[in-house]
């Protein structure tokens, strides 16, 4: 696997874009009892992008970095 180095991200201003919308469902369950820890199904699905007005500026920005490495890996020919 590739190493990502000289890695930066400058916050820029906000930009208005149309993106597809999408509902994002599934649960996330205890690995060892099965149990249903968090279900995001039916009426508790995520909308995206509506979902990113919920992240607290910290969240914002690991979605950021976790998205701007993989471009780069997609872009790249890596992925």
């Amino acid at each position: 696997m590739p190493d990502l180095q000289k890695f930066k991200i400058t916050a820029l201003s906000a930009a208005n874009v149309n993106v597809p919308r999408a509902a994002i469902e599934g649960q996330i369950c205890d690995s060892t009892t099965g149990a249903v820890l968090h279900d995001f199904t039916g009426a508790n699905a995520l909308t995206f992008p509506g979902v990113l007005t919920t992240l607290t500026a910290a969240q914002r920005q690991v979605l950021v970095e976790r998205l701007a490495t993989w471009l780069l890996m997609v872009k790249g020919g890596f992925e």
